[in-house]
C-alpha cells in the first residue's frame, strides 16, 4: 500500500459515495486508474464494504450499550450462538485478559435489554455500560509512508 493508496482511503473514510471523478480529481490521477487501485483495495478486503451511518435513536432504537461478558465453564459454544441469533447485538469483539468478549448492544426499549440480558444469563455473566453519547466515531488515521 503506498501513498496514493492511503490518500484514497482516508477521503473514503469522509465520504464513501463520492464519485470515481470526483475521487481522481482529488488524488490527481485518471478516473480509470483510480478506479482500479479503490477496486484492488477491495480485492485484498483492505476496504471491506461501503455502509450507511444510520443513527439508532432516530430509528426508535433507544437504548445503545457495550456489554461486557464472560462464559460459563463449558458455555462458550452457546455462548457464541446467542450471539449471532440475537440481532440486538450488533458488533462483538473477543478480548485479551479476564473478559471474554464486548458486545455492542442496540435495543428498542429496556424492556427489551432486560429480555435480552436474561437470555445471557444462562450462558455467561454479563457487566453492562449505558452509551450516553458517541463521541468519536469508527474512522482511525492513515498516515502517509
Amino acid at each position: 500500500m503506498d501513498t496514493t493508496d492511503r490518500r484514497i482511503l482516508r477521503i473514503l473514510q469522509q465520504d464513501a459515495r463520492i464519485t470515481m471523478t470526483a475521487l481522481a480529481e482529488q488524488i490527481s490521477m485518471s478516473v480509470p486508474a483510480t478506479a482500479e487501485r479503490v477496486h484492488r483495495l477491495e480485492e485484498q478486503q483492505v476496504i471491506r464494504g461501503y455502509h450507511a451511518d444510520i443513527s439508532a435513536a432516530a430509528t426508535g432504537y433507544e437504548i445503545e450499550v457495550m456489554m461486557l461478558v464472560t462464559a460459563h465453564a463449558g458455555a462458550e459454544q452457546s455462548l457464541c450462538q446467542l450471539i449471532e441469533d440475537r440481532p440486538e447485538v450488533v458488533a462483538a469483539w473477543d478480548l485479551a485478559g479476564r473478559t471474554g468478549l464486548m458486545l455492542r448492544v442496540i435495543c428498542k426499549d429496556m424492556a427489551s435489554f432486560q429480555t435480552l440480558v436474561e437470555s445471557f444469563q444462562q450462558v455467561a455473566t454479563t457487566e453492562s455500560y449505558f452509551c450516553l453519547h458517541q463521541r468519536k466515531g469508527a474512522q482511525f488515521p492513515l498516515e502517509d509512508v
